[in-house]
């Protein structure tokens, strides 16, 4: 369905998804694949744009099917910021409108229809997009897609008020690659993609944008760069815009938790959350929308206050050098807790993704898993409990021959290895294996 809309029938789609970025298409795509009859509904966003990607988003294209030459080559990136001594890295620089064009392509070859039209709103008492013109796109289950311009719910929650200004500028001397730099204001990220201009984006506290101008802000953070004549400037904080699920709508990428660019983590989100909204989806088509609302707000307000404290720990690397209103209120927000939980394992009673379904679980929460692991190399951590409860783990030879096959008894020899290298890791070697799975308690990390 292309060109001028049309009021669409309830009964044509299965899924109907707002939004044509990274998150609805890649959902869009897979859900297709799968057999539904999706719609996705959108204006691309206009003007160029480059952004950063990790060789784990790479992965996440590449498995969709995407041709990976369109990231480029992954290119060296430099860091220079107060505190850190490691200083070399590496990131894809991907341009976002060819980037959007590919997966687009890609949605349209599985059976996706795309319909270019803006979206006003989502009307949840018939399941439906409203478009610009008053055409609804109707379907059993409304995908909410649409970044940080979507309405936020109940319950949300944000970082200090900071603002990207990014734009393309003539091309420097030097190698393709990136680097970024804490300043006395913000920090800046300048890519040099392989061909083309350079792009730079700064990133300052919105009170000062106002009171100082960015001509003065960019001039401070680039060592004094030209201000680009066409510049992109959109809000940036890390938002928490939907930690509950409305009925019948799912919500995916930064319409769920819009991430903070700092954390190089925003593409990975919402590829990442496409995935993850397979399942969610597929219980919510077949009335069991408590198990996908609970896998959604685990997920979700785990994953906000995760990045919220690391990046508060970021921030806080650099707040001695500078000692500014940027680096202060950065430094001190969410909250005193740690990034990591704190040692000491412990049973949650969670909603997970087995077998491509929801379905609820005792999960073991450690420090490095504050929200709980279910499986590890396909072992359920539930059965190795009930076999290792208040014991110690006992070597290879006696976990592959006497635990992993109760556990799994169709687990391959480097299945149990590979658990037992976990385990080990843990310290259940030195420490005994808890075993208080009945007292499990739901419970959603804040």
């Amino acid at each position: 369905m292309e060109g001028r809309p049309s009021a669409v029938l309830r009964d044509r789609y299965d899924i109907v998804i707002a939004g044509c970025g990274p998150a609805g298409l890649s959902f869009a795509l897979r859900a297709a694949r799968q057999g539904a009859r999706v719609a996705v509904a959108g204006l691309p966003a206009p003007g160029p744009r480059v952004e950063g990607a990790s060789a784990r988003v790479a992965a996440l294209l590449a498995e969709i099917g995407l041709d990976i030459a369109i990231l480029g080559p992954r290119l060296a990136r430099a860091v220079s910021w107060p505190g850190l001594t490691s200083t070399e890295n590496g990131e894809h620089l991907i341009d976002r409108q060819r980037l959007d064009a590919a997966l687009l392509d890609l949605a349209r070859e599985a059976g996706v229809t795309f319909v270019p039209a803006g979206v006003r709103r989502l009307d949840m008492r018939q399941r439906a997009i409203v478009l610009d013109g008053g055409a609804l796109l109707a379907g059993g289950l409304v995908v909410e897609a649409r970044g940080r311009r979507a309405p936020v719910g109940r319950g949300r929650r944000r970082g200090p008020a900071t603002v990207a200004v990014a734009g393309a500028v003539p091309r420097g001397e030097g190698a393709p690659g990136s680097r970024v730099a804490a300043g006395p204001c913000g920090w800046l990220w300048h890519a040099r993609p392989v061909s083309g201009p350079d792009w730079v984006q700064i990133a300052v506290d919105a009170a000062d944008l106002r009171e100082e101008g960015v001509a003065t802000l960019w001039q401070t953070l680039t060592g004094g760069l030209p201000l680009p004549q066409q510049q992109r400037m959109t809000g940036c904080e890390l938002r928490l815009s939907r930690p509950d699920l409305d009925p019948g709508c799912l919500a995916l990428g930064d319409a769920a938790v819009a991430m903070d660019p700092l954390s190089g983590h925003g593409l990975f989100w919402a590829l990442g959350s496409a995935l993850a909204g397979l399942p969610m989806a597929q219980a919510m088509l077949s009335g069991e929308d408590g198990l996908a609302r609970r896998f959604h707000r685990e997920r979700v307000v785990e994953t906000f206050y995760r990045q919220a404290r690391i990046g508060r720990d970021f921030h806080a690397l650099a707040a001695p050098a500078f000692g500014t209103r940027f680096w202060q209120d950065r430094a001190r927000w969410p909250d005193a807790r740690p990034a990591k939980a704190a040692p000491g394992d412990r049973w949650l009673r969670r909603v997970v993704v087995q077998a491509g379904r929801l379905e609820e679980r005792a999960v073991l929460a450690t420090e490095e898993a504050p929200g709980g692991v279910a499986f590890v190399a396909g072992l359920a951590l539930e059965g190795i409990a009930a076999r290792l409860a208040g014991r110690l783990l006992p070597d290879l030879a006696e976990f592959s021959a006497r635990i992993a096959p109760l556990v799994a008894p169709l687990a391959a020899p480097r299945q149990a290895e590979a658990a037992h290298a976990w385990l080990t890791r843990e310290g259940f070697a030195a420490n005994p294996f808890p075993g208080t799975i009945s007292d499990a308690i739901q419970e959603v990390t804040t």
